[in-house]
Order: structure tokens, then sequence, then C-alpha cells
């Protein structure tokens, strides 16, 4: 796989940069003093012929050591009190899903502010362009920086109810390749590991998305799984891609212990197991990277890899 190497064209004095910043925290600032400006150091101006299309690709975590992993997508990220409002960069912005989609009490006030914000935003990435300017022909060069304040509001209407609707019908969003590749990576996984060790897939499971997924696993039942790990027939785990359960050996209701524990296998087992089914469970949320932007996905992909490992070291 190859991919532009990621080397800063250091166009832009680092003084100017936190000039730049003081003046955008001051100017939204004076919209609305709850809007607060966070600058991410690590961010990189790759320049208008290469950063946007190296942000439109999205981090892959099945493949080791994917150098979108650690990308950094946006320069700034723009808060209204405790939560992000636009992530922006000097070639475009992302208003966030819940404020730009969603009929919430804060709706009105941001839509009475949104073109100030925007005309902010725009004009920072109209100056920005200036460090690349040998690169345009001038009549280009006017038109890059007019097509920055073409765009306009997202914020349109009332936005669409809060309220969670789950259907249950299959979304069919995954392809059949891609679960026969995720019955594949644990099977080989597994028995990489302990060739007693059996994984059976449920044909009948139905993968609802992240959202839906992770709700219905936290619903107070047992919630469906996709996968049964066994080890000579005896269950010691059941998976999807929102949950992990444990199989049992004695009466719930009174006396019982994990099988895990009861095989006396959990020294030798239990954490290689768990680091494989959180490899499955992040693999799969790839197949709904187009849910997300390509920085959401890769922060939501982060947090599932971080929260996998405070599993297996608890």
């Amino acid at each position: 796989m190859t991919f532009f190497p990621f080397v800063d064209p250091n166009r832009r004095p680092q003084a100017k940069i936190r000039k730049i910043t003081e003046e955008l925290t001051q100017k939204f600032q004076a919209i609305d003093p709850d809007l607060t400006l966070i600058h991410n150091d690590n961010f990189i101006d790759y320049g208008p012929e290469v950063f946007p299309q190296l942000s439109s690709i999205y981090w892959d975590p099945r493949v080791p050591d994917h150098p979108m992993e650690h990308f950094v997508y946006s320069e700034y990220r723009l808060k209204y009190q405790f939560y992000t409002l636009y992530c922006f960069t000097p070639y475009g912005e992302q208003i966030d899903e819940h404020y730009g989609k969603v009929n919430h009490s804060d709706r009105k006030t941001l839509q009475a502010i949104d073109d100030l914000i925007l005309t902010v935003i725009h004009t920072y990435q109209a100056k920005n362009l200036s460090y690349w300017k040998d690169l345009f022909p001038e009549e280009q060069f006017q038109q890059t920086i007019a097509s920055h304040y073409q765009r306009t509001s997202q914020m349109i209407g009332e936005g669409r109810k809060s309220s969670r609707l789950i259907t249950f019908t299959d979304p069919k969003h995954r392809p059949l390749a891609a679960v026969e590749k995720n019955t594949e990576f644990l099977e080989t996984q597994l028995n990489q590991l302990d060739s007693r060790l059996t994984v059976t897939h449920d044909d009948s499971f139905i993968d609802f998305g992240p959202s839906d997924g992770h709700f219905l696993a936290e619903c107070p039942y047992d919630p469906e799984e996709e996968y049964e790990i066994c080890y000579e027939d005896i269950p010691l785990f059941g998976c999807s891609p929102y949950n992990i359960s444990f199989g049992i050996h004695g009466d719930f209701y009174s006396k019982w212990m994990l099988n895990i524990d009861y095989l006396d296998l959990r020294e030798r087992l239990n954490n290689p197991t768990l680091a494989i089914i959180h490899q499955y469970q992040l693999d799969n949320l790839y197949y709904w990277r187009d849910h997300y932007s390509t920085e959401k996905f890769q922060s939501e992909a982060l947090d599932s890899k971080e929260r996998g490992l405070r599993q297996i070291h608890s």
C-alpha cells in the first residue's frame, strides 16, 4: 500500500499560526462568549492540492499500521459551551451531526449566529491561501477564494427530532463478504491461539449499525449475539460487534462461575481471546464508515480500540 509521505512543507510560520489563532478566538468570542476555539498543534497544512485528497481517506483499522490512524484531519475545533460545533481546516468545515441536523434547545441561538461563524471561518481559509498563491494563476486564485464564501449554513429548518426510532428491519449494510471475512478472521486467530477453540456464527444476527447496536446492547435483556466461542464445546464467550458476554457454569440465580474460570483457562486464554474479539469489533466498524466523516470515524474507531484495551487490562 502506497501513501503520500507525510512531510510538513513548512509554508506557514508558527508565529503566524499563533497570531491567527488569537485573532480567531477574539472574533468568535465577540460573536458569543460561549464559543471556545481549540487549535490542534499537530495539524499539518499539506496545501490545497494535497490536503483535501488526504482528508477524504478513511483510516482502515483492518490494516496494520495504517497511516491514517493518527492523521490530523482538522486544524481547529470550535466548541459551543461544552460540545463541538465545528471542526475546520484551511479547506473546509464540518458541523457536528447533533448541532447541524437535530432539533435541540440551542438550535435557534446557533442558527442566529451561524452565518457570522462561517464568515470568520471562510475569511481564515481565504487568508491561508496566500501561503500557496504561487500554485495558482491569478484568476484561479481569486476563484478559489470566492468558492470558500459560497458555502452556506447547514443549519436549515427546524432539524429532525432527537427521539430514537428503531424499525428492527435489517439495513443490509454489511456485504456478505464482510461477514465471511469477519468469520474467517475469528476462526484463524482462535485456532492459532488454541486448536480446541471453535467459533460459530449465528446467521440470523442483524447488524443494525453502531448507534442502534450499542443502544440495544445496553437494554436490560441479553442482547443478540453474532458469534459463540467455545472450548471443546463449552461456551466461553458470546459476542456481537457491540457487546461481549461470558459463558457460565452453574445456576445463574444461585451459585455459578464463569466457564473460563471453571476450566482454569483465564490466565492462558482470557486476554488473548478478548483481544481477538475487540479486533473483530473494530474491523466491523469499518463497514459503517460512510455513516461518519473521516475524522469522526477515526475518533470512534480510536475510542473503540481504547475501550478494548481497557477491558483486556482491567
